[in-house]
């Protein structure tokens, strides 16, 4: 409980717009919003649950989302314009339900005119496309989510 505290006070002095923490099992993503959600993830057996109850908060204070611990979210390794596909009219690197491989390259991201490939960091299936094809996106913002 002390890491989400401290990433929630960091994230409140940072005025970062979203961040993503792992420990173990343990997947947290924060983003600014009205209140604030503890999840209800398994925790070490040297920390007791805590279950998702609301706790109000300013308004720029993060949010923390639950994500399984069957899911991983591939998030934008930069701040840029996230691409579904290689060109206009050409098919999307993948769609909801496509099987992907740690490695296999899933999207792009323009930075500056640069365009850099973004690769799956974990093997699985789409299960939701996160960010639209031409959406200008901040560094760690998710874009797919696989199971």
């Amino acid at each position: 409980m002390d890491r989400i505290r401290e990433a929630i006070e960091l994230a409140g002095r940072s005025g970062v717009a979203e961040m993503e923490l792992r420990d173990g099992e343990i997947y947290i993503r924060l983003s600014r919003s009205p209140a604030i959600t503890v999840p209800s993830a398994p925790l070490p057996q040297d920390q007791s649950p805590v279950g998702s109850q609301p706790i109000p908060a300013p308004s720029s204070s993060p949010i923390v989302e639950e994500v399984r611990p069957s899911e991983h979210l591939i998030s934008a390794p930069a701040y840029g314009i996230f691409h579904q596909r290689l060109a206009p009219g050409s098919p999307p690197f993948v769609t909801v339900g496509d099987k992907v491989e740690k490695g296999q390259q899933v999207g792009l991201m323009e930075s500056m005119k640069v365009f850099s490939a973004i690769e799956a960091d974990a093997s699985g299936t789409i299960m939701e496309l996160l960010a639209s094809d031409g959406e200008e996106v901040d560094t760690g913002a998710p874009l797919l989510r696989l199971q």
